[in-house]
């Protein structure tokens, strides 16, 4: 009789979203199992850039620092439109800590990922085949071939990672809605010899696109889309000479590759999932949607699709929030995902253009980055430091009429302040966000505001006797000495920068619960416990 293995969380598919989510219940003490079908990782780069959002929550789970040693930032893109001299998009305008794209192969953002989990103990089940996922009220059940026998699992949540041929999606008949694009791109990692820049080059014209990207190692990422080709039977082979060809025919000087570490010709289509949540099965990365390349935004959403999610499960797993609590995921990751598949595929018909229309698109191109209003807009939204959630209906129905019109509201990001001061050091918050998870920061103008201090220590003790070690309070004043309770010491910190007035809006009195994953929970006005505990509960249901 085969034996059951029984977990928490089942995680199918170890690529760049599997990994990610695995790292982050780890993070979170949450038990998981993950299944790959691959026998090793894979050694192909596929994709290569981390933006700046994707950082930020490399941060939170404290995995950052190997992408940083071993990544390249790239500082923006030079953009040729026609066959004119280059427009340059600067990235120094994203608004973090990470003002850049980071070039790394997806193949080291896996092993990165993975050899976390194996300092951690943890390792991915290979060369398992997924062959029935069903589901029952209780949980999932999985069966999966391993070299001949067949293993079982059960779980309470199942997350599909398994990519855009999902066999999870497929045994659940799970519409994966779309279409192709119709449009065949070259991929090649090669040397370009006569080439050396450290931005992105982006070449656009009637003849067709091509992009260089540099590796750290003074090798390139060529991708493109020759005009000339299109229509042909597909190919999934791409020799030298047919990429020295292509490029030759798109670029307005000849430049020569060399050395191909990696040739292949690809397709692309826009597809999601209508929904991301399937009963106690999760759509993450390529299982929900997929897109065409353009601006490096695919696997950077798979990664945080993974982080929104991990901190969720746990909050249900340990009993402080409803199951329907992880209705969110789906209520704030899919709108995020439609918007990139309509600007993805917007932005191939803008590359498609050509004849008069190309040459005003050129124009209006060439022109648009010479402004540095568009500039800013165009970097930190591609960074995805824009992708809030302020707009589900939970987190509306959780925002504080009250507040300042730009103070930071429910599902809005926070950024990494330098908010704290311990007599000898700043301290910035995300280090805080990643030791205390839900932190939740209660602001003093007043170092001898007793009505304020007292709502403080009362909240803070409700809170620990509701909801254990979940979420940690902090006072946060303005300056001077604030009186402490003898029975009840509560963690003070000082905002002597004034990020947090300024920048969050917070006032005296105001409370501030951030969640684990660096977007505000939300912000209340009222200093009364019961009232915040209310909303508390509100926001874990």
């Amino acid at each position: 009789m085969t034996s059951v293995t029984h977990t928490d969380v089942l995680i199918i598919g170890a690529g760049p979203a599997g990994l990610m989510a695995a790292n982050a219940l780890e993070n979170q003490g949450v038990d998981w199992i993950c299944l790959e079908k691959r026998s090793e990782p894979s050694t192909l780069s596929k994709a290569l850039g981390i933006q700046a959002r994707t950082l930020e929550m490399f941060e939170l789970l404290n995995v950052h620092r190997p992408f940083l040693e071993r990544g390249y930032p790239g500082p923006g893109t030079k953009l040729h439109l026609g066959d004119t001299t280059p427009s340059t998009e600067e990235l120094y305008h994203i608004q973090s800590r990470y003002p850049y794209i980071l070039i790394i192969p997806q193949s080291e953002t896996e092993e990165i990922l993975e050899d976390q989990l194996t300092q951690s103990g943890k390792s991915i089940n290979r060369e398992h085949h997924v062959i029935e996922v069903s589901q029952t009220a209780e949980g999932v059940y999985v069966k999966a071939d391993y070299n001949g026998e067949i293993h079982e699992y059960r779980a309470k949540y199942l997350l599909a990672c398994d990519g855009s041929h999902s066999k999870v999606r497929e045994a659940l008949d799970v519409e994966f809605e779309g279409k192709d694009d119709g449009f065949t791109f070259f991929l090649g990692d090669v040397d370009v010899p006569e080439f050396n820049d450290i931005y992105i080059n982006v070449f656009l014209n009637d003849r067709g696109a091509a992009a260089f990207f540099p590796y750290k190692d003074g090798s390139y990422r060529v991708v493109g889309l020759d005009r000339s080709k299109q229509g042909q039977p597909r190919q999934d082979e791409l020799a030298l000479e047919d990429l020295q060809e292509s490029l030759d025919t798109i670029l307005p000087e000849p430049l020569q590759v060399e050395n191909p570490k990696w040739l292949t010709y690809f397709g692309t289509a826009h597809r999601q999932v209508d929904t991301y949540r399937k009963d106690r099965t999760f759509f993450v990365g390529d299982a929900a949607h997929i897109h065409n390349p353009i601006g490096g935004q695919g696997m950077n959403l798979g990664l945080q699709d993974a982080v929104n999610l991990a901190w969720k499960i746990d909050a249900v797993l340990k009993g402080h929030a409803t199951d329907s609590f992880l209705n969110s995921y789906h209520h704030e990751r899919y709108p995020i995902g439609k918007d990139v598949l309509r600007e993805t595929s917007a932005m191939l018909r803008i590359v498609l253009l050509d004849g008069t229309v190309g040459k005003i698109r050129n124009w209006a191109g060439k022109w648009a980055l010479t402004q540095n209003w568009v500039q800013q807009r165009v970097a930190n939204h591609m960074s995805h430091v824009y992708n809030d959630y302020d707009k589900t209906e939970q987190n509306r129905s959780l925002r504080d009429p009250s507040l300042p019109k730009k103070a930071l509201q429910a599902g809005d990001r926070v950024p990494d302040y330098l908010l704290f001061f311990d007599g000898t050091t700043d301290e910035r918050l995300y280090p805080f966000i990643r030791r205390h998870g839900h932190l939740c920061l209660i602001y003093i103008d007043d170092a001898q505001d007793e009505a304020v201090i007292d709502y403080a220590y009362d909240f803070a003790r409700k809170v620990k006797e509701k909801y254990s070690d979940l979420i940690t309070v902090y006072l946060v004043a303005r300056g001077g000495t604030v009186s402490s309770n003898p029975d009840h010491e509560l963690p003070i910190i000082y905002d002597v920068h004034h990020d947090l007035q300024r920048h969050v809006g917070m006032r005296n009195g105001h409370t501030l619960l951030i969640r684990p994953d660096g977007h505000v929970a939300f912000h209340e006005t009222t200093s009364n416990s019961e009232n915040t505990l209310a909303k508390i509960k509100r926001f874990f249901s």
